[in-house]
């Protein structure tokens, strides 16, 4: 690992006396600037590098591509000196530390074992595998590793997000028993025939397309946010555009626009679904996912109802967080506290680029600053690598890969239960 020459964090202990363990993470935090790849030149990978930089705890030294002119161009957009099209070279770098899976689907699990088996901790898009046999060899692999792997769940990452869990965590507080999980995650970028994508292709993206895309992150949002877990699904699922045009050189990036020209394809993965959800807590849900709702670019909402009260955050309005009783309804809006760990003050105790203040607005790429600082942080210090799926009781500091499977559980019951017409339940 390299140094970060960041300034001297605080080491407070009693009487203002540096403790044991602030000492060994100020020296920690002192002199390990961790070396980072990611592999993949598509939509999501600039956003990695972007989150890795700012974050304060790594940097980028290697793109990997399918494509070594593509990664060569990649690479030099993003300011990261070496790029290859061979991910041996990023298994086999020692001064690697940690690899960033930010391909398609089909090659996560396989990216994801190589990784850690060569000694690397792991980020992996969602989902981590295109079925639960394989989420499970990635858990394994995980575990037998002894190293740090987190799966991407963005929206984890906003600060009122994390507000509302706050206010859910509460219990007989503000929103009291929970009743309804509702939500929505509503796009259009495939809303015509002539859009196409590795997605569509099940051989690449998966059996399932919106669930799996999209869905998994209201699954997951709705799951963090609550602390219940989905124990069964009612799904219906359509696809709308039974044949789609592919061209030649399309399906490189999402949200790529559309062609007219091509040639002709059967497509079998769903455009939409709409689910209902029993949650173990007793509450009931529902959602409507869909990648051809004309006009709707990233409707993704969350919202809970209470016995007292019920709340609805919106990502494309993600700065407030919707709070309405019988008798009002306000807007609560992101406050210095809603920094999840960042440095707002800008002192230069927590490493990194700080969060803006309050009425600066961030979003999207804040959020996965804001999600991986914390998993880098924990590699940083020594902490012990968390696998399980996050426990209410017993938060891990970032989205592990047992809550990947579990989003790989919950896209495989909607599958059946469309496909069988009935309620399907999530293995424990």
């Amino acid at each position: 690992m390299g140094a970060w020459l960041g300034p001297w964090p605080s080491l407070g202990g009693p009487f203002g006396a540096p403790s044991v363990q602030s000492i060994r993470r100020g020296f920690a935090r002192l002199y390990a600037m961790l070396r980072v790849a990611v592999i993949g030149t598509g939509f999501v990978g600039p956003f990695h590098v972007d989150a890795v930089r700012r974050g304060g705890y790594g940097e980028v030294t290697l793109i990997a591509g399918s494509d070594a002119g593509r990664a060569a161009e990649r690479a030099r957009a993003l300011g990261v000196h070496r790029s290859t099209a061979n991910v041996a070279d990023v298994f086999g770098d020692p001064a690697i530390d940690v690899v960033h899976v930010c391909t398609p689907n089909v090659s996560h699990v396989d990216l994801t074992e190589r990784a850690l088996a060569a000694g690397k901790h792991v980020v992996v898009e969602k989902p981590v595998a295109m079925d639960l046999d394989g989420a499970h060899r990635s858990l394994r692999a995980a575990r037998a590793s002894g190293r740090h792997a987190m799966v991407a769940f963005t929206y984890r990452g906003y600060p009122m997000v994390r507000r509302a869990r706050a206010i859910v965590a509460a219990g007989a507080g503000e929103l009291g028993a929970l009743r309804l999980a509702r939500g929505q995650y509503i796009q259009d970028w495939l809303s015509d025939p002539g859009a196409y994508n590795w997605r569509v292709d099940p051989a690449i993206g998966g059996t399932s397309r919106a669930v799996a895309d999209i869905g998994s992150h209201w699954f997951d949002t709705t799951e963090f946010v609550s602390g219940q877990r989905v124990e069964a699904v009612f799904a219906d699922l359509a696809t709308f555009i039974p044949i789609r045009r592919r061209s030649a050189g399309s399906g490189a990036l999402a949200f790529g626009g559309s062609s007219a020209d091509g040639e002709e394809v059967a497509i079998a993965s769903e455009d939409a679904a709409t689910i209902l959800v029993r949650m173990i807590g007793g509450a009931r849900g529902a959602c409507v996912l869909s990648q051809v709702s004309t006009g709707w670019k990233n409707g993704f909402e969350v919202a809970l109802d209470g016995e007292r009260a019920s709340l609805v955050w919106a990502q494309e309005d993600p700065e407030r967080l919707w709070v309405r009783t019988k008798d009002a309804a306000r807007t609560m809006q992101r406050a210095a506290g809603d920094t999840a760990g960042a440095d707002a003050a800008g002192t230069g105790a927590v490493p990194g680029v700080p969060s803006l203040p309050a009425g600066h607005p961030e979003g999207y790429a804040e959020a996965f600053r804001d999600l991986f600082r914390p998993f880098y942080r924990a590699i940083v210090e020594g902490d012990p690598p968390r696998y399980a799926a996050s426990d209410p009781g017993d938060e891990a500091p970032y989205p592990t890969l047992g809550d990947g499977l579990r989003a790989v559980a919950f896209v495989e019951a909607a599958l059946r239960s469309s496909r069988e017409g009935r309620w399907v339940d999530l293995p424990d």
